[in-house]
């Protein structure tokens, strides 16, 4: 259950937050950052309980972890908002694929998944004028490749984790008509390595293994813009591996 406390500590301070991207170079970099301390939980006694409020010319993006998987609240506000855990006027992302905030580019905000899936980190972004929710995808490790956003515009180029609905080992030509037209990829990988190696990991549910649905992790760029979504492969490394 939820409870109601009095933050005890503010630091206004550019700090890094709680699940914050390490690729802080591709993010706009906030005017301040506001961390507010929070009583400690006794039945959680390692845990900082912690608001973070980052502050941008024209919003503010909250975050209020306490210390558990995912944030307790993500939030958008004005930029002037007090950073407190309930703020009135609040934006509350309630999304199951944001557990943390990632970073800002101009006016759009990112938000990550409290856990990896199939390799991949999920995220999603949102209007952070509007709080519209915007697009989600997979990242492939911890870092964007670059970010770039204007007016109402925004690109990314990064390695997508995509899982497809079929095996592209056993269904072979099949599958991989239905990968190409969903990536856009020209050539797929081979998966005959992947699925090799987690049978031989698992010989006794060899059957099973060859019928698990294919990670495909490539170089996209992710453009934003009107509110229509493109995603263009890009020249890079493309491999094959099977979900977790």
């Amino acid at each position: 259950m939820k409870r109601t406390v009095t933050a005890s500590v503010i630091v206004a301070a550019c700090v890094s937050f709680a699940g914050a991207s390490e690729n802080a170079a591709a993010f706009d970099k906030p005017k301040k950052v506001d961390v507010v301390a929070l009583p400690k939980d006794e039945l959680n006694p390692d845990a900082r309980p912690m608001i973070t409020c980052s502050r941008y010319p024209a919003f503010m993006v909250k975050e209020v972890d306490l210390g558990e998987v995912g944030a307790e609240k993500l939030a958008l506000l004005a930029a002037d908002a007090r950073c407190e855990r309930t703020s009135e006027g609040e934006r509350v992302i309630a999304d199951d694929t944001a557990g943390y905030v990632m970073g800002v580019s101009g006016g759009f905000v990112f938000f990550r998944a409290a856990d990896g899936w199939n390799g991949g980190l999920p995220f999603v972004i949102y209007d952070a004028a509007t709080g519209e929710r915007l697009l989600d995808d997979s990242l492939d490790g911890d870092d964007f490749a670059s970010i770039r956003s204007g007016k109402g515009e925004l690109t990314v180029d990064f390695r997508r984790v995509y899982t497809a609905s079929c095996s592209l080992y056993l269904e072979g030509t099949a599958c991989a008509k239905t990968i190409a037209a969903a990536t856009g990829l020209s050539q797929l990988p081979d998966c005959a390595a992947a699925y090799k190696a987690e049978v031989k990991r698992s010989p006794d549910h060899a059957s099973e293994i060859e019928k698990l649905t294919s990670v495909i992790v490539y170089p996209i760029e992710l453009a934003y813009a009107a509110g229509d979504t493109t995603r263009r492969p890009m020249d890079g490394p493309t491999t094959c591996r099977t979900p977790d």
